[in-house]
């Protein structure tokens, strides 16, 4: 830990949590007098990038009173040089140190989901990639709303003074990895992934039969070998829509966390829920020309956020390509609407673009990535701890997240947007065919084996055992493609197997194979 350093107006308390890049230190402020949360970044950088920080964090302290969003009161340098952000104390517990003892309830989880992506969603229209979403990013106010931490500070003094940006494994979409990502979709796996966490009571790809070290993780997630949701209260229809924010392909998952956030809304109504309220506060260039089709689901306020220069020359958030009639779900011309065209059912552009730095009217030129980022998200650097609060690294101009529309609608992939039933989880595009299964021995003895129409290697099976020759027992889960049972005279066992794979939809189950014991 480094020592909490001497801010005017502030008396130090306590540490409240450490990590390797910063620390959280709480204070009372004397005027107005109140416990706060100061992070203090570890490191202190050059001229240059204390700029970059101070402007970044005046754009996202002006998005920091999103009702879903840690409020940022202040930010400042030290007198020793390090960085340093001025936040609302949060007490414990938060979600991290509650999903680990009891995953939470369903209704929780979704109404979690929802707000966060509404944060997620404001962020992305200022031109803000969080790169850190995971449930230790998702902290509690004393009133019990969830709110995002943690943009990832470090990045920003990082790139000159701090060294490599790290990367916290087990919520990473698999492109990440390997390379830093500029794509809105990447939070979106990121905060599925969060999601997935609460409701199964670990991260998603961590087993209890196999080793969990960061290889044997990468690895699981490069191959989407989700670890299966046991629960029998979660939905399918959740399961269906988590999976599909955390495919292998990126391409293949909601295209903006909005949409994310309409399909879980949709799973609240098939619960007979009260949905959660989607709340936007959309910095899109356009934001204060154009008409936001606001409903008892969503809300979206303009917002005016000055973009200082320093902070509008960074490289902008890639997002899927689209024409303006494809801004809105309910536009006509939306994927999902009625008056949708093409053989897709949607009108855009087929591959991503970045967003332009200005609105149509205002001539800047669309900008491109830069270098300077694609060495940073290595491994070497161990899974990170908060570094940034509310929005402290801003990946570019001000862009706009979408509402719908992607290249794979025709999949299905793009899920509900208004509230119509979910849709059903064998009929999906992407769901392998269900496994045959057969069944030899005699006597007391018999063994069904099984397997998929295409085998692939690390192929998951579902196996359920029924009849008045076994105990009722939940479902197995194997990799193994054969199963031996001793069935007693004139008894009956039946076995219905399911294949999942990638991270992908699950099959449907197998015809009933049964055998009587002689």
């Amino acid at each position: 830990m480094q020592h909490p350093p001497q801010i005017p107006g502030f008396t130090f308390v306590d540490l409240v949590g450490e990590g390797g890049f910063a620390d959280v230190f709480r204070y009372q402020q004397e005027l107005p007098t109140r416990q706060v949360a100061i992070k203090v970044l570890r490191s202190s950088g050059d001229a240059a990038s204390i700029e970059l920080f101070r402007a970044e964090a005046n754009v996202m302290a002006q998005l920091s009173n999103h009702p879903s969003i840690v409020p940022i009161y202040q930010a400042g340098v030290s007198s020793d040089g390090r960085a340093f952000l001025v936040m609302e104390y949060c007490p414990p517990p938060h979600v991290a140190q509650r999903y680990r003892t009891r995953p939470l309830a369903v209704a929780e989880v979704l109404d979690i989901g929802v707000k966060i992506a509404s944060a997620v969603e404001t962020a992305h229209r200022a031109g803000i990639l969080h790169r850190d979403i995971k449930p230790h990013n998702i902290l509690t106010s004393t009133f019990g709303v969830p709110l995002l931490t943690d943009f990832g500070i470090a990045s920003v003094v990082g790139e000159t003074g701090a060294g490599a940006q790290g990367l916290s494994i087990p919520w990473s979409p698999p492109e990440a990895l390997s390379a830093d990502s500029h794509d809105v979709r990447s939070d979106v796996y990121s905060l599925a992934a969060t999601l997935y966490s609460l409701l199964i009571g670990h991260p998603p790809f961590e087993r209890r039969d196999a080793p969990n070290d960061n290889a044997s993780l990468m690895t699981r997630i490069e191959r989407g070998q989700l670890t299966p949701l046991r629960r029998p209260d979660v939905p399918a229809s959740l399961v269906d829509v988590l999976r599909r924010a955390m495919s292998v392909e990126v391409d293949r998952r909601p295209v903006s966390a909005m949409v994310l956030g309409r399909q879980l809304q949709d799973v609240q109504i098939e619960l007979r829920q009260s949905p959660t309220r989607l709340e936007v506060m959309d910095a899109s260039p356009s934001a204060l020309v154009e008409e936001h089709p606001n409903d008892a689901r969503t809300l979206v306020r303009p917002v005016s956020v000055i973009i200082p220069a320093a902070v509008h020359e960074r490289p902008g958030p890639l997002q899927p390509g689209r024409d303006e009639d494809t801004r809105h779900p309910d536009h006509p011309g939306a994927p999902g609407s009625s008056g949708s065209t093409g053989a897709s059912g949607h009108v855009g552009h087929s591959g991503p673009r970045y967003p332009s730095g200005r609105s149509a009217t205002g001539g800047s030129a669309p900008r491109h990535p830069g270098p300077q980022r694609a060495t940073q998200r290595r491994l070497g650097v161990p899974a990170r701890i908060g570094i940034g609060v509310a929005g402290a690294v801003l990946a570019g101009a001000v862009g706009y997240a979408l509402l719908a529309g992607s290249p794979d609608d025709a999949r299905g992939d793009a899920g509900t947007l208004r509230g119509e039933d979910p849709p059903d989880p064998e009929a999906l595009a992407d769901a392998p065919p269900a496994p045959v299964v057969t069944a030899s021995g005699k006597g007391a003895r018999w063994t069904f084996a099984w397997a998929p129409a295409d085998p692939q290697p690390n192929d998951e099976f579902k196996v359920l055992l029924s009849g008045n020759g076994v105990q009722p027992t939940p479902p197995e889960y194997t990799e193994a493609t054969s199963k031996t049972v001793t069935v007693a005279p004139g008894a009956t066992v039946c076995v219905r197997v399911a294949v999942s794979r990638k991270g992908g939809e699950p099959s449907a189950l197998s015809e009933q194979t049964c055998v009587v014991g002689r």
